[in-house]
């Protein structure tokens, strides 16, 4: 396989950012694939910085670029074309970006691999959501499912989103998220 250039990945938090970074490892079938990256203190603050960062990169011979905006309450095609107008554009990146808009927010694609979820927390008897794209806030609803006897969450999104990219099953992600099969659309792109 070709070596592949140096990536960096730009999310609302580091959790988003290191599962990115897992998720493109396991992709590309490299573990040892440069990934610089930050996780910020939510999408306006990216907004705000993104392009400074990316510039900073491009300056350092980074050569592909994942940006990741979860839709939230929006448009999924209206927070891409944010991130068009405020990031992508005035930095000068042109083909060499993947555009990231998880529907609701990134913790659909954890949902959608329930397998996944119960190999990291074993106590957790987790049956997963055939569309969780149609959760309004994945992180909530799978904060909320996971309450132990004791009232207490099992699933903490900055601790176990990482450790469950690592078992996840990408092409059940796929089936279950269109925004994840955009996203391994992109990556096929940046090959």
């Amino acid at each position: 396989m070709a070596i592949l250039p140096a990536f960096a990945i730009l999310a609302e938090d580091n959790s988003d950012k290191e599962f990115l970074s897992i998720v493109l490892r396991r992709y590309y079938q490299s573990d040892n694939m440069t990934i610089k990256g930050k996780g910020y203190g939510g999408c306006s603050e990216m907004l705000r910085k993104g392009q400074r960062d990316v510039e900073a990169w491009l300056r350092k011979g980074v050569g592909r670029f994942v940006i990741c905006h979860d839709a939230d309450k929006s448009s999924p095609d209206s927070v891409y074309t944010d991130v068009i107008k405020r990031i992508v554009q005035p930095a000068g990146l042109e083909r060499v970006c993947c555009i990231v808009v998880p529907v609701e927010e990134i913790e659909a694609w954890v949902i959608a691999d329930e397998e996944a979820v119960c190999h990291v927390i074993p106590t957790f008897l987790f049956k997963g959501h055939h569309n969780p794209e149609t959760i309004s806030d994945p992180k909530e609803w799978l904060i909320a499912k996971s309450r132990a006897a004791n009232g207490k969450p099992l699933y903490s999104p900055a601790t176990f989103n990482p450790a469950v990219a690592r078992h996840l099953r990408l092409d059940v992600v796929a089936k279950k998220c269109q925004s994840f099969t955009r996203f391994l659309g992109d990556l096929d792109f940046l090959r």
